[in-house]
Order: C-alpha cells, then structure tokens, then sequence
C-alpha cells in the first residue's frame, strides 16, 4: 500500500510506503479485514481517507461486493476517481489487436523466442543490422504481452528492423523459395548501399546459421517467422504500420500519467476526453463527436453514415501511402475491414470504461490556476468542498475564500507546464488568508491518478531475490518504507541522518560528520594504494599475528566514536506522524 500526501514543509507532494501485508485468501471480505486491522492497529481514522485507486478487477472495484464499496461503509464521503486509467488503456491495445487475432504479437513472440537462447544467432542480427546501417535492437526485450502497451515498442523496434530480419532469415528459406525472393534481397541492398564485400559476409553469416542444429519446434517456429517475414510481407508492414500510428495515441496517455512525476489529477478528465475524440476520429466523421458534452460522448451510439469510408480510415503512414498507390490490391479489403472491426470494439470498450462524465473529475480539473479568475472554476471548487466537507475547518468561510481567490492579484502568474504544486504552495503559505481553500486542495493534490504501486515491484526486485526469498513480511515492509522515504526526498540515507552532533576522536581534538565519509576517498582518477598491506609471501606470517607482535597495546587512548542525545524526536515519533497523515 502506498500513501500520498501533501508535505507542508518540504513543500511538495509525498508518496511513501504505508505498509506490505501477507494475505493468504484474496477475496474483498478478506483484504477489508486486513485493512481494517492495519488502520485499527496505526490509528489512522477512515475520515482521513481522501480517495482510492486500484485497478478494475472485480474483487477490487466491483459494484456490489467490491473492496471500495465495502471500504465505503468505514468511509462513507471516499471520492470516487474511478479505477485506474493506465490499466484501461492497456486493455484498450489487446482489444485492437483482437481484431487482427494477434497475428504481430505471434510474430513478437517468435522473434523473442528464437533469439532468447541463441547468443550467436543475435550477435549475427546485430552484425546484419550493422551492415544495413539500422539501429541495432535486440528482440529479446521487445515484447511482453502484459506489460504496459508492450505491442507498440515492439511494433517500433521490429519495424525498424524488419530488412535486418529478412536478411537473416534469407538464410532459412529453401532453395527455391530462396530463388523467388533472390530479388528482393537485391532490393535490400541497394537500398541501404550494401557494398560486395558485405554482401560476402552476409551470404557467410546465412550460410553458418543454415547449418545450425534445430529442434523441430525451432524448426516450426523459423517457419513461421520466415512466413511472415517474406511470403506475407505486405501483411506484417500493413499491421506493423497500423500499430504505430493508432499504438501511439494510447502510449502518450499512459507516458503522461505512469511515467510522469507531476502531479496532474486536475488534468484526468481532460486527457480522457481528447484521448477517447482522438480515437473515435481515426474512423468516425469529426463533424458527429467534436460538439458532443462529455455525457453525449458516454451515450452516443454509433450509426453506419457517422462512419468515415474505408478509403480514409487512419492506418498509418506505411499503410495509408500503399492503399493509394494500390486502391484495388487484393489484401487491402479484408484490411480495412478489420481495422474498422478493431476501431469500433475499442471506441466501445473506452465508452464504456473511461468515466467521461465524471462529476468529481470534472470538479477536480478547477485546481488548474489557469482557470482561477472564471465563474465555474468556482462553482467547481463549491462542489468539491461539498464532497470533502468533513475534511475541512467548520470555522472558515470558504465561499468568502473562493471570490478573493479568484481576483487575488498578489499570487503568482502561471503558465502551461509550470509545477502545479509549486504554485499553491504560494496559496497554503499564506497566514490565515486561505485555510479552508488551502485544506481543500491539500486533499485533492494528494490523490493518485496513476500506477504508482506498479513501480513498487521493480523495487521489491531489488530487494527479493534468489538468497533472500523466505524474507519475512516486517522485514520486507521495514526496507521498502525506507527505501520510499529517500526516494521521495530525494536524499541518501547518510544526507537524511546526518547528526552534527557525532563526534569521532573527541579526545584527540579531532572529528567529522557523516557526510565526510561521503566525501572522503581518493578519486576516480586517483589509484588507490595499500601501503601496509602485506606481500604474498607474507600473508602466512602476516595471519598468525598478534598484536602484542607489533608492540599495539588496547587501550582507552585510541579514538573512539562518542554519542550525545540529538535533541530532535525519535524515528518512532516520525513513523507516527507519517501515518496520522495518510
């Protein structure tokens, strides 16, 4: 579990570890219970809960017996942001390739397979691509079907690619398919001003991986690739060009909001909206989508003459210059059918699970300060109070703060793509002006809107390993709460807990701080040399030692390290006030 909140005095946004829980039944009754215990156990009121991200799952998000529906009994006023958007998008891609039946992620697949355990064979590809002057790109990194939008990249890398591939797999081809296609190898070439000498080496590099012993699997699989690569070339770059263009519209979005550190919840609705018009505009006329509300977007219905004709159906650059120079070419048809198939199954699917019309969303995109001045970001922020009533101070007038927010000419200037948070942290520092606005948007800066636990995996790797597999659940959750308070300062465990008050050698005049041992230690460039260090010869004598031997006496003259009482809190009180926040 992670929490975010707003750091008054560091003046930023904080996502840190609230806690790892061992759970031996994944159901909604049982992951309630755990969470129940853990708030019970920390003292962590419910009412302090702003908002829930999880991803859409049943068990997580299900109407009726979901977890945020059962947590929504403990709190009631939780704000609903929907599930998590980046694994929408995702889903989204598979959908579209469902209308290809995953003819390039077979190919990805392949291409990843046959060179996993062939060290040899990819060094010849990189060889070949060399010679081509491509960029190299190994495939055995290229595709993994359930990582983020991982068909995209790998469409990218295997398109640049694609002559290095059919290069190679020349090699594979039987003779008299070798033959056929001996004059598009020619084409290759000259194309990429392959010299004599190269071509040479080329015909070298074929010739040892022809010989190669396979499996009959990789046998059957060297078929298939060659298949896709040579006898149904047009297909694959028709696709590949496909997934490019349409690919991409989706990998921005998820780039925005996974791989981006800004906070930009008052950017969700937004994103979505021209995200799902962008979609619907690769196949439907804009003049039907582009005046719709976002409620007539989430309803809308799609009719045969909204359709754009086949004839201008987005396809990519590739695809798009091949349908016009071969309007009547026999694979075009079935084609563009199954492109219209896959765009319509995936507007439906983005319809359906994108909350286009949703009122807290919409009320959250007011903490945009490019906004600040206009009548319904106010109404908007009016709406979010409501929603987060029980959150702020029953003291303060709010609708007061509203109007002297919106024509306040004392707050800085903000322009598109400046930090968000830097700038209402000239709203919150401002004494007793705006504290009940100030609490409000403390509230809202501190929802997700992004993956962020998917990143806790890459840091549980580092942590969980082959030796360290039966690490119990404290130690684990001690570590990663660690680890994401450095992170998320930005700090090295020694800059964190540097004490001025440590002193070493007190009682030879002499000490230092920890960031000395920081900076202490020759350079790079310097080379390090052990002076006292004992020959080989001598490493015998140098082991049986003593040190009575060298005349060394243990006594209370030698430096020694002395601690003092730091006069700041314990780790315990600041692990405490961690958690009163969450």
């Amino acid at each position: 579990m992670l929490v975010r909140y707003y750091h008054d005095d560091l003046r930023k946004v904080m996502v840190e570890h609230l806690g790892s829980l061992e759970i031996l039944r994944v159901d909604a009754a049982s992951l309630e219970k755990v969470l129940c215990d853990f708030f019970v156990k920390n003292n962590i009121p419910w009412q302090n809960l702003v908002s829930l991200l999880m991803d859409s799952c049943a068990v997580m998000r299900g109407s009726k017996t979901g977890l945020e529906t059962r947590i929504h009994q403990h709190c009631p006023n939780l704000l609903d942001v929907d599930g998590d958007s980046c694994h929408h998008i995702h889903n989204a891609a598979k959908k579209f390739s469902e209308g290809f039946d995953g003819y390039l992620e077979r190919v990805f697949s392949d291409l990843q397979v046959d060179h996993q355990w062939s060290p040899d064979q990819v060094m010849y590809l990189k060889e070949v691509a060399m010679i081509l002057n491509l960029p190299v790109s190994s495939p055995q990194r290229g595709f993994v079907n359930h990582r983020w939008l991982s068909a995209y990249d790998a469409s990218m890398a295997t398109h640049a690619m694609m002559p290095a591939y059919q290069v190679l797999y020349y090699g594979f081809l039987s003779t008299a398919d070798k033959e056929l296609y001996k004059e598009p190898l020619e084409s290759i070439f000259t194309k990429h001003n392959v010299n004599q000498t190269a071509r040479a080496r080329v015909e070298v590099v074929q010739d040892k991986l022809a010989k190669k012993g396979m499996t009959p699997q990789g046998r059957e699989r060297k078929k298939r690739i060659c298949q896709k690569l040579w006898h149904e070339e047009t297909t694959t770059v028709l696709q590949l060009s496909l997934y490019k263009g349409v690919l991409a519209i989706l990998k921005d979005y998820v780039m925005i909001f996974f791989q981006g550190s800004q906070t930009l919840v008052h950017k969700l609705h937004d994103r979505q909206l021209e995200l799902f018009l962008a979609c619907l505009a690769c196949f439907v006329k804009a003049e039907h989508i582009t005046k719709l509300s976002p409620r007539a977007l989430r309803e809308l219905v799609l009719e045969d003459h909204m359709l754009l004709p086949l004839k201008d159906v987005y396809v990519g650059q590739e695809a798009d210059t091949f349908r016009s120079q071969n309007p009547k070419h026999a694979l075009l048809v079935p084609f563009l059918a199954s492109v219209r198939k896959a765009y319509i199954t995936t507007a439906v699917y983005l319809q359906k699970k994108l909350p286009l019309n949703s009122p807290t969303l919409i009320a959250l995109s007011a903490l945009d300060p490019l906004l600040r001045g206009h009548s319904q970001a106010t109404l908007q922020l009016k709406r979010l109070s409501a929603m987060l009533n029980h959150l702020l101070p029953e003291d303060q007038d709010l609708s007061r703060e509203l109007v002297q927010f919106s024509v306040d000419l004392t707050l800085p200037r903000y322009k598109e793509g400046d930090g968000m948070v830097d700038w209402w942290g000239h709203v919150f520092h401002q004494p007793g002006k705006y504290p009940a606005l100030s609490a409000l948007a403390k509230c809202c800066l501190s929802i997700f809107h992004g993956p962020r636990v998917e990143s806790s995996f890459s840091l549980m790797n580092e942590i969980i390993d082959q030796r360290s597999g039966n690490m119990n659940v404290e130690t684990f959750n001690a570590i990663q709460t660690a680890k994401y308070v450095l992170q998320s300062r930005g700090q090295t465990a020694v800059q964190m807990f540097e004490r001025s008050d440590v002193k070493f050698g007190e009682s030879l005049g002499e000490s230092f701080s920890l960031q000395d041992v920081v900076n202490d230690g020759p350079s790079p460039e310097e080379e390090v040399v052990h002076p006292e260090r004992p020959d080989p010869g001598e490493a015998e004598e140098a082991y049986h030692s003593d040190v009575e031997a060298h005349g060394i006496a243990l006594d209370d003259d030698l430096p020694h390290i002395t601690l003092t009482t730091h006069p700041g809190g314990r780790l315990q009180s600041k692990r405490s006030s961690w958690l009163s926040k969450a």
